[in-house]
């Protein structure tokens, strides 16, 4: 049961990760945030390195005005659960990155990020409905590929890993 658990975290983590970062070019800059380096559609899959399970992730980022809109979808069992529907989170645009200030999601719990200027991702997960404690995603976002990590503990204080690899299609 416990790898079932730890793909939805990778999910979310995807999700919210590309509005924070991933990597294959050099992303927004070094300075200034470049949002149109973000937008588009991101498909790929994810694996859970712990327990070898493995599925489609698909993501769509689109902007209105300073916000980043991400329409998220990760396919297969997440936190031991059925597969769960496509979920939508939004995170505000500056000049040198991009927040995700703590959504709330039924299936990823509370979770915030962020994606700086140069791609590098971070997005936490905490209060996750299940067996899940919490997730901690890391990762890089360029012009053609995200790649994130995500370490997931348990409520008994286990943990699985993670990987995510999404092109822009």
């Amino acid at each position: 049961m416990l790898h079932r658990l730890a793909t939805p975290a990778l999910s979310c983590a995807l999700v919210l990760g590309s509005l924070a970062s991933c990597s294959g070019s050099s992303g927004g800059g070094a300075a200034a945030f470049d949002a149109n380096t973000y937008i588009g559609t991101w498909t790929g899959t994810w694996t859970n390195t712990t327990f070898t399970s493995t599925g489609a992730v698909t993501m769509t980022v689109s902007q209105s005005g300073s916000t980043f809109n991400v329409a998220f979808d990760m396919d297969g069992n997440v936190f031991g659960g059925a597969n769960p529907a496509l979920e939508n989170f939004s995170a505000t645009i500056a000049s040198t990155n991009a927040d995700l200030v703590s959504i709330t999601s039924s299936v990823y719990g509370t979770v915030t990020g962020s994606l700086a200027s140069d791609g590098t991702l971070t997005l936490n997960g905490t209060g996750i409905p299940g067996a899940v404690d919490r997730f901690a995603l890391t990762g890089s976002w360029g012009a053609s590929q995200i790649t994130a990590n995500v370490t997931i503990t348990f409520d008994n204080s286990s943990v699985a890993n993670g990987t995510a690899t999404l092109t822009k299609t």
